[in-house]
């Protein structure tokens, strides 16, 4: 019992440069949580969640703005030098992506998703080989694993 046998193939990733609206229309039409971030080459450099993108609904700041002009003009004169935007002002996947994010390979035991998962209340774990996105496992993945858990004959020893 592998997560390679419980975990989704070829995922939805998006790029470091994917606008924020573009992500939430992904996660809409896939109804999915979360999506890899990955470089050109495919390795995983980062996790958007529905989470990241609802702190632009949760900060009072955004509305109503007199003038997005006015705002960033004293934002760059009057904000701290050097600091990333927070979530909230982000534009792109760069932006408002987690960037310490929990991983597993294919060639795990499941427990060891489950174990993270729980500790970290995560939805889903980028599964990744050689650095590279493989797969997606999710809770849901993980449920399917108690079903077969249930019939004695396919339990391991």
């Amino acid at each position: 019992m592998l997560i390679r046998n419980f975990m989704t193939p070829d995922p939805v990733t998006i790029q470091p440069e994917t606008p924020v609206e573009d992500i939430a229309r992904l996660l809409l039409a896939h109804r999915i949580n979360g999506v890899p971030v990955v470089d050109g080459a495919g390795r995983l450099i980062g996790v958007v969640t529905a989470e990241d993108l609802i702190h632009r609904g949760a900060d009072e700041r955004l509305e109503p703005r007199e003038s997005i002009w006015k705002e960033n003009f004293w934002v760059s004169f009057l904000g701290p030098k050097g600091t990333q935007r927070d979530k909230a002002e982000g534009r792109t996947a760069a932006e408002v992506m987690t960037t310490e994010v929990h991983s597993v390979t294919p060639a795990m035991h499941p427990s060891v998703a489950a174990r993270l998962m729980v500790d970290h209340h995560l939805t889903a774990l980028p599964v990744v080989d050689d650095g590279k996105v493989i797969g997606v496992i999710s809770r849901i993945d993980l449920l399917s694993l108690l079903k077969e858990l249930e019939n004695p004959l396919k339990r391991e020893n």
